[in-house]
């Protein structure tokens, strides 16, 4: 069994390097353009999906 001694043993935003909630400084810009990529891919997964809907929903309307 693993025993938990000190806060340090726990993970927190500051000892993650993954952690996005917000930026750090040290970080700068550098991560901008991979967050710039993931909210393009996600506006045009979107787009893709608005599409779907419309075009399920004419064909649900022009059924015989």
């Amino acid at each position: 069994m693993l025993t938990i001694r000190t806060l340090r043993q726990i993970a927190t935003s500051r000892t993650i390097p993954s952690f996005r909630s917000v930026p750090s400084r040290s970080q700068g810009d550098r991560l901008r353009p991979v967050d710039a990529g993931r909210i393009g891919q996600q506006q045009s997964r979107a787009q893709a999906e608005e599409a779907r809907r419309q075009w399920l929903q004419q064909q649900w309307q022009n059924r015989p």
